[in-house]
């Protein structure tokens, strides 16, 4: 390999890498009542008509249904059912949708040598990286439908890029996969 083709491979590899660096992945977190046993549950149905709890001004409604339909999809392919009455369930579910727009500010101090009128000295300066940028969540809950009483919490944070915006179907479809990946507890 030519010393010329090995530099472009480099160069080509390092862009790859700040590439996969610039990438934003979905942050999951989940707690559940350890003392609860969700053995035997077949079956969810929605808090309400309208489970979406709350959401962040400006938040589309019509994301809604498409967290509804995102979640329904994860849960039948868990084995779970789809009830039409929540008196009927095992469980109910319902979920919150929001999103805030946030900054990061990193300042990074360079040390500058410089030769003064009697001797060599040292200053800084700082080099400071201002990024705005809009971070979304998704919550979801499960309550006991008997005992009505909330049993499981699992929630997403991301930060969203304009290409995300471009596509939210595939990005809800992914978080509400993520956040349901271990659900319910104790399964593979």
């Amino acid at each position: 390999m030519t010393a010329r083709l090995r530099g472009f491979a480099s160069a080509t590899a390092v862009l790859a890498l700040f590439s996969l660096q610039g990438c934003e992945t979905i942050r999951v977190v989940s707690d559940h009542d350890p003392l609860y046993s969700f053995t035997g549950h077949n079956s969810f149905a929605w808090i309400s008509e309208h489970p979406m709890v709350s959401a962040g001004p400006g938040t589309n409604p019509l994301l809604e249904g498409r967290v509804m339909a995102a979640i329904t999809e994860t849960l039948r392919a868990r084995g779970l059912s789809l009830v039409p009455d929540a008196a009927q369930a095992d469980l109910v579910v319902s979920f919150s949708l929001g999103a805030r727009d946030r900054v990061s500010v990193i300042s990074t101090p360079y040390p500058i040598a410089y030769r003064g009128a009697w001797r060599w000295g040292r200053a800084y300066y700082d080099d400071v990286d201002v990024r705005q940028y809009t971070e979304g969540r998704l919550a979801i809950d499960f309550f006991d439908a008997r005992e009505k009483r909330p049993v499981w919490h699992g929630y997403a944070t991301a930060n969203i890029s304009a290409v995300d915006q471009e596509d939210r179907p595939a990005l809800l479809r992914e978080a509400v996969a993520k956040i349901l990946a271990e659900f319910p507890p104790g399964t593979p």
